[in-house]
């Protein structure tokens, strides 16, 4: 092989990867671009990354929490792709994915902790929670009530929003879980506030 030969191996493999990393890039940008989306006609407010008290004397961290007009909504993303196999009450659900198998935690078990946190700061206030998995997502045997792919979110949150409840005290109490919560071990600043 010619020095000639061997660079120009080393150029093309050097660009395929960069190729596929970025198009890799591109797919998560794209989920997260169709999942803001999806839920900006639900967003009163929202905030990311959040840690809350559990309830118990510990923390834990929320994803994604949005006001609504219906009460609060918990987001759970789950980038995963394949045949997916799980039900509320298995603790390990299994993932089929070219030909092998990988398990991992029921994820209903995280949110509901957060939904159950949730309602000691907000009493009163419907907790609505969605575990959402990629579109190309599949769920053979059926998915659990509270678990979304990307493609059956839009339909699974208009259930939510035909519930037709508004409610007057829910930015109250967002308020006192925004007083609450933490953003990076700091006090989460709205508005340029502390």
């Amino acid at each position: 092989m010619t020095q000639n030969t061997s660079i120009l191996l080393i150029v093309v493999t050097f660009t395929l990867i960069i190729v596929v990393l970025l198009l890799i890039n591109n797919r998560k940008e794209s989920a997260s671009r169709q999942m803001t989306a999806i839920l900006k006609p639900y967003i009163l407010d929202e905030i990311k990354a959040v840690i809350v008290p559990d309830g118990i004397g510990g923390l834990l961290e929320i994803e994604h929490l949005i006001l609504m007009e219906q009460g609060l909504l918990l987001v759970e993303t789950y980038p995963m792709s394949g045949n997916m196999f799980g039900a509320e009450t298995i603790d390990k659900w299994t993932q089929l994915l070219d030909g092998r198998s990988y398990k991992f935690a029921n994820p209903l078990r995280h949110i509901r902790t957060s939904r159950q946190a949730l309602m000691i700061l907000a009493p009163n206030i419907p907790i609505f929670c969605r575990v959402v998995f990629n579109a190309d997502s599949i769920f053979p045997k059926g998915k659990p009530e509270e678990v979304s792919v990307l493609s059956s979110l839009s339909d699974d949150l208009l259930k939510i929003q035909s519930s037709s409840l508004k409610l007057d005290k829910s930015s109250e109490v967002w308020q006192r879980i925004m007083r609450i919560a933490r953003k990076d071990g700091q006090a989460v600043q709205r508005d340029g506030e502390v």
